[in-house]
């Protein structure tokens, strides 16, 4: 079994108990420290899946619904004196304990782990699926990051388009063929704070950032593909949607 197959395997099931898998998870240091950090992920995945429900949330959720509504009173409706007021207060009551940074760059996430560890949590899921997007699905998630795709020929196919939360905000995911792997590429708007590597490697995975005039465009994959070259033919493919 190489280590492509067994950290997929492992990503699946981390108990498998298999010969094959089991004599995998030993073969190096390297394996048994992944086979620890999976079986550590899945206790506490475990854990915080067996929460009970804060008693308040369901009226938190009734609260949030209602404020979506749409106010049929003209002027300031009682909606709006609700979330200043509640804004206010929280404004109000963060300052008295949040400290400012005096370095606005301390403490930045990196792209290179943010972009990481989300391929690598979401490869079970990812690797296999296929959504049989068409362009016009593409270009309606490409759509808040001011992007779209001219066609699909030049990107080749597509598996997966969605949105997803890359550091603390919004990003746009997409799946798709590259020449021996999936590849997985994220749109993440130019003013998110973030450390950022040109390039980056960890494991079996690599990747390349790749700047635009709006966007970041951050491209992850197996070691074995050409990071750069689908970079480029992705960046080439994209055009600013006003």
């Amino acid at each position: 079994m190489d280590e492509l197959e067994f950290r997929r395997r492992a990503y699946a099931d981390p108990n498998d108990k298999s010969p094959e898998f089991i004599a995998a998870s030993t073969a190096s240091t390297g394996n048994r420290q992944f086979m620890d950090e999976m079986k550590d992920f899945n206790r506490k995945l475990t854990r915080a899946l067996d929460e009970p429900v804060p008693p308040a949330l369901p009226g938190k959720l009734m609260l949030s619904h209602l404020l979506r509504q749409p106010d049929s009173r003209e002027g300031l409706g009682w909606r709006h004196l609700a979330i200043a007021a509640s804004v206010a207060f929280t404004l109000g009551f963060a300052t008295r304990f949040v400290q400012m940074s005096p370095d606005p760059g301390a403490g930045l996430p990196s792209v290179s782990r943010v972009a990481m560890h989300h391929v690598q949590m979401e490869m079970p899921f990812t690797h296999y699926i296929d959504e049989e997007v068409t362009l016009t699905t593409i270009n309606a998630k490409l759509r808040p990051y001011g992007a779209r795709l001219t066609d699909l020929a030049g990107v080749g196919k597509v598996y997966y388009a969605n949105h997803c939360m890359f550091a603390g905000g919004p990003a746009a995911h997409l799946v798709i063929q590259g020449e021996s792997d999936r590849v997985h590429v994220f749109l993440v708007p130019m003013e998110r704070a973030l450390q950022v590597e040109e390039r980056f490697s960890e494991a079996n995975l690599h990747g390349e950032v790749m700047p635009m005039s709006y966007n970041r465009l951050v491209v992850v994959s197996d070691k074995q593909e050409d990071i750069h070259r689908m970079a480029e033919k992705v960046k080439a493919s994209l055009e600013r949607a006003i």
